[in-house]
């Protein structure tokens, strides 16, 4: 892919990525990513561009390169199958168009806390470390069969199977006040 083929989000995105620096595209703390298929160009990245630097992204000198984007429409469907991915992958209070494809990928860590996605598709994915989807709104299937996470999954907050329309979970109390609760931080 031609740098002149990105857009300024997606510059943004590529330049961060070998720093394993993170972009933030929301434009408040109460930006809701179930309003993710109305937001525009400037908060829009390609799935394409997304696997492309996951799968052939390098980091600089020193430094541990990783994926870490807050707030953006995710188009197009990321595509990771039987990949093999050597960076974390940080995707929190972003819209996904469409649904990942997993199956088969070996990933280090994948964070996707606070988003809002169509369907989750994972069978066989193998992760070395935690697989964090805090308070995901996805609507259709999760396939997560004969997946092999090496630490936590974390999956507080989260609704599965439901429009992205209800009510947020953080309205119902629950005991997910500790370190693993709304106001923790996502890790890696």
């Amino acid at each position: 892919m031609e740098i002149t083929d990105l857009t300024p989000a997606e510059r943004r995105v590529r330049e961060a990525f070998p720093l394993g620096e993170g972009v933030d595209l929301r434009e408040g703390p109460e930006d809701d990513p179930a309003a993710g298929a109305a937001w525009g160009p400037e908060r829009t990245v390609r799935a394409e561009v997304l696997r492309a630097l996951l799968v052939d992204g390098d980091s600089r000198a020193g430094e541990i390169a990783g994926l870490k984007l807050a707030g953006a429409r995710i188009t197009g469907q990321l595509d990771l199958r039987y990949g093999v991915v050597q960076h974390s992958i940080r995707l929190r209070s972003c819209y996904f168009a469409e649904g990942p494809m997993l199956y088969g990928a070996q990933l280090r860590a994948l964070v996707l806390s606070d988003s809002v996605l169509p369907a989750f598709t994972a069978a066989a994915l193998r992760v070395e470390g935690v697989l964090r989807m805090s308070r995901c709104r996805i609507a259709g299937p999760v396939r997560l069969a004969g997946s092999q996470i090496a630490g936590a999954v974390f999956l507080d907050g989260a609704r599965l199977g439901g429009s992205p329309d209800d009510p947020d979970p953080s309205d119902v109390p629950n005991c997910s006040d500790g370190p693993d609760g709304p106001n923790a931080s996502d890790g890696p």
